[in-house]
């Protein structure tokens, strides 16, 4: 009866590993993402082990943008992309419908990680400045280029009145400071990196300037995935749920996971601004992004 007893507490040991997922077991799922904040809740699934918890293993693939990650996942190079919704309102035009899977942005006025970024020296004080300017976003016809027509809207300048040039985010702040831009549409973490050096100056965030509130950003697989199929999807939502209630109450552990994956010290990462990390994206908030585009001529009737 005794050995019996000494023997339960390995037996209830061996039965708890035994449900645990090996190495061999796990389904190997790649997620096309842009080093920027918005992506958070794949770093924390990847680092806490959320992903691997439900029997996937996560390959992050960094990528420039999000029509680069369309790109990426129409081509079999990932099984999943995080993108903006203008890039996914252009890629829908001509394409079928993508799977929205959990995960993604919303941004207002107290969810704020973005700013259009100018010279201290430069001149430029305010949005009408910026006529005759040149602009640095990330990527044209997406998300960034829409909110800076829009923004630069509410100065009475048009389209007409700036150049707007591709620059991928990493390399924004170099780009400045050589004076071969005249702003930079940054978004965190490289917002407050770039801020913590002099002779930079931040003339508001561009996508609240634009939009006031806006569902930014989401993530995406093809909807005849072979790898990507509804148990998937259910795993893939599970680890993206614990990420999300982690961001919206983080700790010390959480901004590690971030820091992880961004090379950033936790301490830049804290005082850093954030989005909302939300769980869904309204199917309302693409057909809000529809209007704007079209308001903005950059999608047709």
């Amino acid at each position: 009866m005794l050995g019996t007893l000494l023997l339960l507490p390995v037996l209830i040991m061996s039965i708890n590993n035994s449900k645990k997922a090996s190495p061999s077991q796990l389904l190997k799922v790649r997620i096309g993402y842009i080093p920027i904040l918005d992506c958070s809740q794949i770093y924390v699934a990847k680092q806490q082990n959320y992903f691997s918890q439900n029997e996937l293993d996560v390959e992050l693939v960094p990528l420039s943008s999000g029509p680069a990650i369309i790109q990426a996942l129409s081509s079999g190079a990932i099984d999943i992309g995080f993108a903006n919704l203008a890039t996914i309102v252009f890629y829908e035009q001509t394409s079928p419908r993508l799977n929205r899977l959990s995960g993604g942005t919303r941004m207002d006025k107290y969810y704020s990680e973005a700013g259009l970024v100018v010279l201290t020296d430069s001149g430029i004080e305010k949005i009408a400045d910026l006529k005759g300017k040149t602009i640095a976003v990330n990527s044209r016809r997406n998300i960034v280029d829409l909110a800076v027509l829009k923004a630069i809207k509410s100065a009475r300048l048009s389209a007409n009145d700036i150049t707007l040039v591709e620059i991928p985010f990493k390399d924004m702040e170099t780009a400045i400071r050589a004076k071969r831009i005249d702003a930079a549409t940054l978004p965190e973490p490289f917002l407050s990196v770039a801020l913590k050096g002099s002779g930079l100056r931040n003339l508001g965030d561009h996508f609240a300037i634009a939009f006031g509130e806006l569902y930014s950003t989401g993530y995406y697989a093809l909807p005849n995935s072979r790898i990507i199929t509804p148990e998937v999807i259910r795993k893939y939502d599970l680890a993206i749920a614990k990420a999300t209630s982690d961001l919206n109450n983080p700790t010390d552990k959480t901004y590690e996971a971030i820091s992880a994956v961004t090379k950033l010290p936790p301490d830049i990462l804290k005082s850093s601004g954030k989005p909302e990390y939300v769980i869904n994206v309204p199917e309302i908030a693409y057909e809000k992004m529809k209007t704007w585009l079209k308001e903005e001529k950059l999608l047709g009737n």
